[in-house]
């Protein structure tokens, strides 16, 4: 299996904006900082009246988030569909589309691990953002020139713990050294925070990182399953 101290390149997959540093921000500071390139892929990002938000969130807010979180935790991104009119909505387009832009990301990025959202969870963009990169990265002969992604993990959203199959940690990840950076790149999306006991708020976000830390013996942690487990 593939070391995360020895990536060069990691690719990640979040359907909102937010859900990467909340499954990956960890991992993806510390790449960084060990000089990976570390690219994440937006799915829908747009302007929405959030719930327990007071005002409307706009686009440019959102990107401006988004900026802002790159710069901390160390990213450069792209987003699918900025201003669609998709947040939430993500299963009404073709898998067929989504398949064909994760596979000119995945052949452009090349990325040592590809990281995706776990597939078990009630939100109906996760589902479909996970089947149609898992889709994306299905394996065929290197010859086709079609690049085949060899490290695949799913991420932890706090929330999935309502799902039909909970998620079962299959690698951790010690992130004590980096834990304030994950932990600045979920303050930085205002628009998204919460007060407690919300699972998004910045308390919480501790605790699950504390929790999965306990799991190894470490401070804090963040924990993944594992879909592919690096091919040779």
């Amino acid at each position: 299996m593939l070391d995360s101290k020895s990536i060069s390149s990691l690719l990640v997959v979040a359907p909102h904006a937010d859900d990467e540093v909340l499954g990956a921000g960890g991992l993806m500071a510390q790449a960084s900082r060990a000089g990976a390139k570390v690219h994440v892929v937006f799915m829908a990002v747009d302007g929405l009246k959030h719930w327990g938000h007071p005002v409307v969130t706009t686009l440019e807010e959102r990107i401006a988030e988004i900026d802002a979180v790159a710069a901390r935790v160390g990213f450069t991104y792209e987003i699918f569909y900025a201003g669609k009119d998709l947040i939430e909505q993500l299963d009404t387009v073709s898998q067929r589309e989504m398949v064909n832009l994760f596979e000119a990301a995945f052949n452009k990025h090349r990325p040592d691990l590809l990281l995706l959202p776990h597939g078990e969870d009630f939100d109906q963009d996760h589902r479909a953002t996970y089947r149609a990169a898992f889709a994306a990265a299905r394996p065929i002969p290197q010859n086709l020139e079609k690049f085949f992604p060899k490290n695949i993990w799913t991420y932890e959203i706090p929330k999935i713990i309502w799902s039909d199959a909970p998620f079962k940690p299959a690698f951790y990840v010690d992130i004590s050294d980096v834990i304030e950076i994950k932990l600045d790149g979920v303050r930085l999306y205002p628009t998204q925070l919460r007060e407690p006991p919300h699972i998004r708020s910045i308390e919480n976000v501790r605790a699950l990182a504390y929790l999965r830390g306990s799991e190894i013996g470490v401070e804090y942690g963040e924990a993944y399953t594992v879909l592919r487990p690096g091919l040779v």
